[in-house]
């Protein structure tokens, strides 16, 4: 089985390279908090691990049965006595705590306010009796300060994990505090391996062959992919999911401004063939217009209307007369003088001479009757 693209966390990293050739192993995941977000199970669960949560929080509780409905979820707190005890839930965050100082903690340096509730309280032993005796390859511990208490609840003969995974430092910080418990877990025989600067890693005694799995830190050679919903890519996913909506928004208004342009192309497509329709219904009724038999015969009549007007137009501009001599001119020009030509038959030359001599009589005896 590849584990490559379901990691969460280095948690499950490293158990998993210890248990692999496990097949449907078991598991106990104690603060269990989220199904699916920083879960350490949920990589072995995909896989046909099947295993019991623990987790006080009733909000983490209820989507712990949503998502996992083949699995045991106690909605419990673990103790070192049995009973009820006050838990400060920090909503949304892992941080929830019976320890009363962190909480103060919390509210004071990050000004996270928590609320106080009574849950049940049970032993590690009395919650996980339906176990005792069977096979269970990891145990997880990670409630806040409160792990002196889970482990003093502890059979160590009765339930022995292949490996205990707890968290060794104070909330929300690098500094450990694993000295308090260590001792339990040497004195039940279990042997410190591995610490990732979260959590401490042990392993029982009777599995000693386990060891070696853990001499080195994550590594290529684990072919694994951290997902989503590891809180080591939180950044890294916020930032891709922010271009993504950026880029979404970007095509969404590239993509509206496409389709306007495009519905401006069609209206004026649009108005450009109604024009062209509108110019071709006129243009068909003007041609219907002039080969019509109306306007053929009353064509003189419009040539009379237009002569008349032109007539008008050149009284009212008082060119009527210079207009009337330039017509009368182009229809009557005037015969030139006779003049003596050269050149001429002498036939032609004689009647010329005859004419020429009548013409000075009459001219004489006009003058003399004059």
């Amino acid at each position: 089985m590849s584990f490559n693209s379901y990691a969460q966390n280095f948690e499950d990293v490293m158990l998993w390279r210890a248990l692999k050739h496990i097949d449907k192993g078991c598991y106990v995941d104690v603060g269990a908090q989220h199904p699916i977000i920083d879960s350490v199970s949920k990589a072995f669960y995909e896989h046909g691990w099947r295993g019991i949560h623990i987790e006080p929080v009733p909000h983490y509780a209820e989507l712990l049965r949503q998502d996992r409905p083949d699995e045991t979820v106690l909605e419990i707190a673990l103790s070192d006595t049995e009973g009820s005890l006050v838990l400060n839930v920090i909503s949304g965050t892992g941080l929830s705590t019976a320890v009363d100082a962190y909480a103060l903690r919390h509210q004071t340096e990050r000004l996270l306010e928590h609320q106080r509730i009574s849950v049940p309280a049970r032993t590690l032993k009395s919650a996980l009796q339906p176990l005792a005796g069977k096979q269970v390859h990891w145990l997880k511990i990670d409630v806040e300060g409160f792990e002196t208490q889970v482990l003093k609840g502890w059979d160590s003969e009765a339930l022995r994990p292949w490996v205990m995974v707890v968290e060794a430092t104070v909330p929300d910080s690098s500094q450990t505090d694993y000295a308090v418990w260590d001792d339990i877990l040497a004195a039940a025989h279990y042997r410190f391996v591995y610490f990732d600067g979260l959590n401490r890693y042990y392993i029982a005694r009777e599995h000693s062959e386990l060891a070696a799995a853990f001499a080195s830190p994550p590594n290529v050679f684990d072919d694994i992919k951290l997902t989503e919903n590891s809180a080591l890519c939180s950044e890294l996913v916020a930032t891709h999911h922010a271009r993504t909506q950026a880029l979404s928004a970007h095509a969404v208004e590239a993509a509206a401004r496409a389709a306007h342009t495009e519905a401006r192309a069609v209206e004026v497509a649009a108005r450009a063939a109604h024009t062209e329709a509108r110019a071709a219904q006129a243009e068909a009724h003007l041609a219907a217009i002039l080969n019509s038999r109306t306007w053929r015969a009353t064509e003189p009549l419009r040539q009379g209307l237009y002569a008349l007007r032109k007539v008008k137009h050149a009284f009212m501009a008082g060119t009527l007369l210079e207009s009337l001599k330039k017509r009368s001119k182009r229809l009557f020009p005037r015969r030139e003088t006779v003049s003596s030509p050269n050149h001429l038959s002498p036939r032609t030359a004689r009647i010329y001479a005859e004419l020429k001599k009548a013409t000075a009589t009459k001219k004489t005896i006009n003058k003399r009757a004059g």
